[in-house]
């Protein structure tokens, strides 16, 4: 009987079943979507899409599908249960989830795709069953084995012996149970076997003799000689070999396989009052830091390092300036960037025009918008190390697999259960992290710590905005499909735009948690002010701009000083208007104090004048009166400082080239009075002088320095309406690659239809696409590109992991994935 292929499973299963499949693996859902149930089976089976899926298993179901790859044509229900020691029931409750996430099917065994089934057996598909083996084998040999391995050997025949050997390796958690019994040294000998192994070589070569001889060699290691003597290798002319069967079991006893079911994780005992009161609290100061920030970009762009990023001086500049923890400057940073606040520009990052908008909604909008953020973020801003152990300043993005070890944990914590605890069960929910356990532990920590700022985490519980917050925002997989792969990172426009899709429904159910609350100002004798509340934008600015501010929270205080209200009539405020607005905003009066502190500041504030200037003209008494009266040189804006000296606001070249044109003949001269001396047109270039044109004049070019402009965005269909498009068979009879992609088939051999077809249309729309791809020293990367053109065999794009553009032999790319 053929065995049923993946194929086949999609196309058989209803609709509904269907778009559940779909909606547990949305990176199929972006355009290109598939065309038909064979490309969808290939955008399900890509390495990227399957290592997104597997993101979401706990332990359990994880075991289940090693179990099945270990298992082969023999993976039934009953099989898997005895190689777990499981209940079938929980076996079955695992497949099911594994079919359901599109990671299996079922005919007469549980089958994986092959890709998935290939990666789970890598470590033991090169070796081969001690049923070929043993034909190698001296007799006395694998009576020995049978023997050490429990069973009596005494006159059986070779075939016997193989026979009954197959039978004693093949039950696995016997062997297992064996192997755990071994040294430390040879456990890890056995390891160093099996993996020699998958890489299809042996490291440990030596003669061979029977094991009576076999001390007398010092070449074989006393944990060689250990595993021999167990029966778990055998010798084969000159060299160990392991069987397939020991390959196994020594793989199963690393790994612990076994199903535990969910950890059982109490409820703690809390005041839901408290809890209430306390995330509520958090969630109001988070909009108020965040406020308080984008009020102070507003004033005066963030500094940026050249190479991006808001440095170490900056923040805590900012830290001091904000009355903000240094620790948590840069939580408040990434929000404001990554929900579309706060944007780059040439003087340093700034608001966006989105933050007056922002800044008018509901605190519940306000809120949502900054918790979905966080929810979508893929690194833990407070824990920004890189791959290199180096800090990336924010809000520069990371690859990082903190983000979801951030939803996992939030999800985990629902239904009362204690935050602690269950991070301290992290490994079940999320066996696939990726990091040690101290790293882990660190990332776990950060992530509580940011959820408990803004409000998520209260008291060792799941608050209700981070309930809500999980019911409104998009599953796990969703965020993690907006990045796919470790090392891909989102952009801020993507993440703004995933943002989005998750605010709106959020601020309705948070709407009564948070409501709005009114702000106060009162001014206080002693030259302070108190705000309580959210303070408006005219409080804000007001408060930004003549006084400094002594602490922030639930009540923030302000001191006026005569520095910072000198600094806001140098910002433009006259004493007047200072005083009508304080009248205006304050609750009570304006105090004696302040105001004599404003006239006093009024009445020295320009008593000296500082005049600038960019250029200074010398000459004679007439010279420089006839300067001076020259008609046309009233575009200088001269201006006489002494008999002998004109000032003028214009650039030293264009005070040159006018008196020149005029009909006087000038020369330069620099601060010291040293005459300026040009280079004439034989003269040879500076030393040091660049050889390549700037980064600047490459961007003028149609196809350098820089992406032409945004990616296009790509439409998501929703689940429904591609299980819908799928089973309608609408694409029945039509070509499924455009001419575009049949080109690059043409020129790639190794990607299949559905990787074409993404390929294509990047390459057609401009678009942002994932791509692994080795260059012609072998080194592999994986890679986030923006094509621009195609000529010839070659792909001409901007690469996002370079920062520059990069050309690419259509060739040597491996796989093509989407970026949502």
């Amino acid at each position: 009987m053929t065995p049923r292929s993946f194929v086949d499973h999609l196309a058989d299963l209803d609709l509904p079943a269907l778009a559940a499949l779909l909606r547990s693996r949305p990176d199929v859902l972006i355009e290109p979507v598939p065309r038909g149930f064979g490309q969808l089976a290939q955008r399900l089976e890509s390495p990227d899409s399957l290592a997104a899926a597997l993101w979401e298993l706990n332990r359990d179901t994880l075991r289940v599908g090693q179990a099945a790859a270990l298992l082969g044509e023999s993976a039934t229900v009953p099989r898997m249960a005895e190689l777990l020691g499981a209940l079938p029931d929980a076996v079955r409750a695992g497949v099911d989830d594994l079919c359901a996430r599109g990671l299996a099917w079922t005919d007469t065994v549980v089958r994986l795709p092959e890709p998935l089934h290939n990666h789970w057996v890598e470590e033991i598909s090169s070796a081969r069953p001690v049923a070929k083996i043993a034909r190698n084998v001296l007799v006395e040999d694998l009576r020995k084995a049978v023997t050490a391995l429990g069973a009596p050997a005494e006159n059986l025949r070779k075939t016997e012996l193989v026979a009954r050997l197959t039978e004693l390796m093949s039950d696995a958690r016997r062997i297992a149970t064996i192997i755990a019994s071994l040294p430390a040294p040879a456990r890890q000998q056995l390891d160093d076997l099996r993996l020699a192994t998958a890489g299809g070589y042996f490291p440990y070569m030596f003669p061979y003799t029977p094991f009576e001889e076999i001390h007398d060699r010092r070449a074989a290691t006393r944990s060689i000689r250990q595993l021999i003597t167990a029966g778990l290798v055998l010798g084969v002319g000159n060299r160990p070999e392991l069987p397939r069967e020991v390959a196994v079991a020594a793989w199963l006893a690393r790994q612990d396989l076994g199903l535990t079911g969910p950890p059982d994780i109490p409820r703690p005992e809390v005041n839901e009052a408290a809890v209430r009161s306390s995330s509520q609290a958090a969630a109001q100061g988070a909009i108020r830091a965040v406020t308080a920030l984008l009020d102070e970009a507003a004033a005066a762009p963030v500094v940026a390092l050249k190479r991006g990023g808001v440095g170490g001086r900056e923040r805590a500049r900012l830290a001091k300036r904000l009355s903000t923890p240094l620790a948590e400057l840069p939580l408040w940073i990434d929000l404001v960037a990554a929900a579309g606040l706060l944007a780059f520009t040439e003087g340093g990052y700034a608001p966006s025009p989105r933050f007056q908008e922002w800044r008018e909604e509901s605190p519940s909008h306000q809120w949502a918008t900054l918790a979905a953020a966080w929810h979508a973020l893929e690194h833990a801003p407070t824990s920004r190390e890189g791959a290199d152990e180096k800090d990336v300043p924010p809000p520069l993005p990371i690859g990082s697999g903190a983000g979801q070890i951030r939803r996992v944990l939030i999800r985990a914590a629902a239904g009362g259960r204690s935050v602690r605890l269950t991070a301290e069960n992290l490994d079940w929910f999320f066996p696939l992290h990726g990091y040690d356990a101290a790293t882990c532990k660190i990332k776990v920590a950060a992530s509580i710590r940011e959820a408990e700022l803004l409000g998520v985490f209260a008291l060792d519980v799941l608050s209700e905005p981070g309930q809500a917050l999980i019911e409104a925002a998009p599953s796990t997989t969703d965020a993690a499909a907006a990045t796919v792969g470790l090392m891909i990172v989102s952009t801020a426009d993507e993440l703004a735009a995933q943002v989005a899709r998750t605010v709106r429904d959020l601020a309705d159910r948070c709407a009564e948690l948070l409501p709005a609350t009114p702000s106060s100002l009162i001014l206080q004798s002693d030259l302070t002010a108190v705000v309580s509340g959210q303070p408006s934008a005219a409080i804000s600015q007001l408060l930004r701009a003549a006084a400094v501010p002594e602490s922030r929270g639930a009540a923030g205080t302000w001191r006026f000083t005569s520095a910072s209200v000198r600094a806001a009539m140098d910002a433009g405020w006259s004493a007047t208007e200072l005083l009508e607005q304080l009248r205006a905003i304050a609750d009570h009066g304006l105090p004696q104090p302040l105001e004599y502190l404003i006239a006093d500041v009024a009445r020295r504030h320009g008593h000296v004048r500082v005049r600038g200037m960019r250029s200074a003209v010398l000459a004679d008494e007439p010279t420089t009166a006839e300067i001076l009266h020259t008609r046309t040189l009233a575009k200088l804006h001269l201006a006489r400082l002494a008999p002998t000296v004109l000032a003028s606001p214009v650039e030293l070249d264009t005070v040159l080239a006018e008196l020149r044109r005029t009909g006087f003949y000038p020369v330069a001269e620099d601060a010291t009075g040293t005459v300026i001396v040009t280079s004439g047109p034989g003269r040879k270039a500076p030393r040091g002088a660049p050889a390549q044109p700037s980064r600047e004049s490459r961007a003028s070019r149609p196809h350098g320095g820089s992406p032409a402009g945004p990616p296009a965005t790509r439409r998501r269909l929703t689940a429904d309406e591609l299980a819908q498009r799928l089973r309608s068979g609408n694409d029945d009879g039509v070509t499924l690659l455009t001419d575009l992609a049949q080109r690059l088939g043409e020129m790639n051999g190794r990607l299949n239809d559905a990787e074409l077809a993404v390929l294509a249309d990047a390459v057609e729309r401009r678009s942002d696409v994932v791509i692994a791809y080795r260059d012609k020293q072998g080194t592999r990367t994986v890679r986030r590109i923006q094509p621009n053109q195609l000529f010839g065999r070659w792909l001409d794009s901007w690469c996002h992991l370079r920062n520059a553009e990069r050309e690419f032999a259509i060739a040597n790319i491996e796989s093509v994935s989407p970026v949502g």
